[in-house]
């Protein structure tokens, strides 16, 4: 979490530094800006999750878009597609292993895939598994919660580790 702090006072000096200029000589914060902004934010982000995947032993893959995964036991079946309607049973925590939410207290999720209900991420990496698989899943927060959290239990700019295993799968009628 002290690396999250860090990238947050990094972009406040930025921002600060852009600030102090003369009125004059202001420079206008533009789209190319706040896009290399975010691609640093994103690379702190990795390195904070390799490192915890480091400091913890752990064998993980890193996905196309940027959440590391660990399959840890393959499931029987056709693979999740867009529209199926998904049962995990979950715990959900913060890098410190404060649990956040879990379906031994919460319940089980259930969700359709290509809604938007459920963390990007976790959308995503879903459709890679099958009826019975079980894994962990970590999420930056651009595939998580965002720059605001949940609102309630996830913090701002948090990422998140997901032990999932699915339970059901009910198949979509509609093609793929």
């Amino acid at each position: 979490m002290d690396s999250i702090k860090a990238l947050l006072i990094f972009v406040c000096l930025i921002s600060a530094a852009a600030c102090k200029e003369a009125p004059d000589k202001k420079k206008r914060i533009t789209s190319e800006m706040l896009l290399e902004m975010n691609k640093k934010m994103v690379a702190v982000e990795a390195n904070v999750i390799e490192q915890y995947i480091a400091d913890n032993d752990l064998e993980m893959q890193k996905s196309g878009t940027g959440y590391y995964y660990r399959l840890d036991k393959r499931g029987t079946g056709d693979t999740i597609r867009n529209q199926d309607v998904v049962t995990l049973a979950y715990t959900t925590r913060l890098l410190d292993g404060t649990v956040c939410y879990a379906s031994a207290t919460d319940g089980l999720m259930e969700f359709t895939v290509g809604r938007g209900h459920v963390e990007a991420g976790l959308e995503q990496f879903v459709q890679m598994l099958q009826p019975g698989a079980t894994a962990k899943l970590i999420l930056p927060p651009y595939l998580a919660h965002g720059v605001s959290g949940d609102g309630n239990k996830i913090p701002k700019l948090a990422i998140v580790i997901m032990d999932i295993e699915v339970l059901e799968v009910q198949r979509s009628r509609v093609s793929p």
